[in-house]
C-alpha cells in the first residue's frame, strides 16, 4: 500500500524460476473451458447447479450410523405413540360399551 501519497508500482512477473507463468484468462474463458471439459466426458453439456441432485445422493459413510440409529429412535417413538393411541381407543370404547348397557 503506497504510504504519504505515493504511486503504487505496478509490475509483471515474467519469469519464475525460469519458467514464465500461464497468461491469465478472464473468468468466464475459465468456466468455458469447464463446460468444454464437462461435454468432452459425458457428450453433453452440464452446470454445476443440474450436479446437484447426483451430489445430494451420494452420502458419506460416516452419517449411515447417524441414520440408523436415529431411525430406530423414531421408529420406537412411532410404534410407542401408537401403541398408546390404541389403548386408549381400546378403553374409550370399553367404557362407552358399558355406560350404554347400563344406561341405554
Amino acid at each position: 500500500m503506497p504510504r504519504n501519497h505515493q504511486p503504487a508500482i505496478e509490475v509483471e512477473v515474467v519469469e519464475i524460476d525460469g519458467a514464465t507463468p500461464p497468461p491469465a484468462r478472464p473468468a468466464s474463458d475459465a468456466l468455458a473451458r469447464d463446460d468444454a471439459q464437462d461435454e468432452s466426458r459425458s457428450g453433453q453439456s452440464w452446470t454445476n447447479w443440474q450436479r446437484w441432485p447426483g451430489q445430494a445422493r451420494m452420502l458419506h459413510p460416516a452419517w449411515w450410523p447417524v441414520l440408523i440409529i436415529g431411525g430406530g429412535i423414531l421408529l420406537a417413538l412411532f410404534l410407542t405413540i401408537g401403541l398408546c393411541a390404541a389403548v386408549l381407543l381400546l378403553f374409550y370404547r370399553i367404557i362407552r360399551g358399558a355406560l350404554r348397557a347400563l344406561f341405554g
